[in-house]
């Protein structure tokens, strides 16, 4: 569900560090009970030792179910199949499916399309439209660079028929709508040189593909080699969209004491000529506006002048009434991320050990921040607003593990490294 992404998205440098070992998976341990609502399903997806594992409610154990090479796994909106990348050294070469229960593997991308060479093409973001059919993009490799082809494609994970929907340059980051009918994609722009670019994809109908321009931007400055894409935010009815643009040289004047504003932009979707400033507010580039499902609720980071010290705030969907919720150093803080369904953040602190691993909590404008729990984890995902998905220290081992807010955890199974996953909590 969540995406590789800035410099190959960013991600591609992480997970060439995280995926591919020597080792075999470790899995023989029986998963504990963990009881769900009637009707309702969890399913995991991890990677260990290069090797795509699975585990859903009413297993043992976990399962492997492809081998080789695995680099991200992305679990569909029904739980039946499983999309993931695949490539040497954690670099994402070709895609590639199969379904939960281990069968029917295919690949997706790598031999096709013909202008697509796996190595000096990777794939980029990717996200399900429908129980179906997946979009992309893709990145093709410059010197040491991956650079972003901003294009966007969509395959059909049953019958592999695949489109190329937007040429590079028309397309970008993606962002689908809640109703799955329209996709959102951001093209950044150069610094000094060239607009970015916020365009809206009608996909529904294969023949009849419109395209509009929603926003054009001054190309941001980030100081570094990966490009700036804003992040999009769908009103849940799907009929506009949420944005911060920050000042294009933001990253180079944020601690001083008059750092320029950043300007919160509602878009209709319909009539992007009617897109309205909401209101601006004063953000660090590392923790720019995310806003909650509903769009009522942003979070945000805000730099200390002449410091590096940053805080993080709940404010209005317009960044009005503040609420400080916590704080720390630019090297230890960083923007908390919105539970499932809820007005409700998690953000981790680093542990008072020397394992590596961070405590978590929870944080809302209405009540008083709380521990999510009192164990280390290294890396944890909300399925819904009161379940999530974790990665912990075990006996001699690393454990995955399924908790909840009230405090009860049952173990997964368990780990050679700390994995990329996926998670998912599906109605059957």
């Amino acid at each position: 569900m969540r995406i590789p992404t800035r410099l190959i998205w960013i991600a591609l440098l992480v997970l060439s560090a995280c995926n591919l070992g020597t080792t075999a998976p470790s899995t023989t341990e029986t998963s504990d009970p963990v009881p769900q609502a009637d009707g309702e399903r969890l399913v995991v997806a991890w990677v260990d030792a290069g090797n795509l594992m699975v585990w859903q409610t009413g297993d043992t154990i976990p399962r492997r179910i492809a081998s080789g090479g695995v680099v991200q796994p992305f679990i569909a909106p029904d739980g039946e199949h499983i999309i993931f990348t695949r490539g040497a050294n954690g670099i994402q070469e070709t895609l590639w499916v199969v379904d939960t229960d281990g069968t029917a593997e295919q690949q997706l991308v790598g031999e096709r399309p013909a202008i697509y060479t796996p190595g000096r093409d990777v794939v980029g973001d990717v996200a399900f439209l429908d129980t179906q059919t997946v979009v992309f993009n893709t990145l093709t490799q410059e010197n040491v660079f991956y650079v972003p082809q901003n294009d966007l494609y969509r395959v059909d994970i049953i019958t592999r028929e695949l489109s190329l929907i937007s040429n590079p340059g028309d397309g970008g980051r993606l962002t689908i709508s809640p109703d799955n009918m329209l996709v959102a994609t951001a093209y950044h722009g150069t610094y000094s040189r060239q607009d970015g670019a916020l365009r809206i994809v009608d996909i529904t109908q294969p023949t009849n593909i419109q395209r509009d321009n929603l926003l054009f931007f001054v190309g941001v400055a980030t100081g570094a080699e990966y490009s700036f894409y804003p992040t999009l935010h769908w009103t849940p009815d799907s009929e506009a969209v949420l944005v911060a643009i920050p000042d294009a040289d933001l990253i180079y004047s944020e601690t001083s004491s008059d750092a320029p504003a950043t300007t919160l932009w509602r878009i209709p979707v319909n009539a992007p000529s009617r897109r309205d400033i909401i209101g601006t507010i004063e953000a660090s580039f590392f923790g720019l506006p995310r806003w909650s499902a509903d769009t009522s609720t942003m979070v945000y980071l805000q730099r200390t002048a002449d410091s590096n010290q940053v805080t993080a705030f709940l404010a209005d969907t317009d960044g009005s009434n503040q609420v400080a919720i916590s704080g720390g150093s630019i090297e230890q803080i960083t923007l908390p991320q919105w539970i499932a369904d809820t007005n409700q953040v998690y953000y981790a602190q680093p542990s008072n050990t020397e394992d590596g691993t961070q405590q978590y909590f929870i944080a809302s404008r209405d009540a008083q921040t709380t521990p999510l729990s009192d164990e280390g984890i290294y890396r944890l995902e909300f399925v819904s607003a009161t379940q999530y998905v974790y990665v912990t220290p075990g006996n001699g081992r690393l454990d995955m593990r399924v908790g909840t807010v009230n405090g009860d955890t049952a173990f997964i199974g368990s780990l050679n490294t700390v994995p990329i996953f996926d998670a998912r909590l599906v109605n059957d």
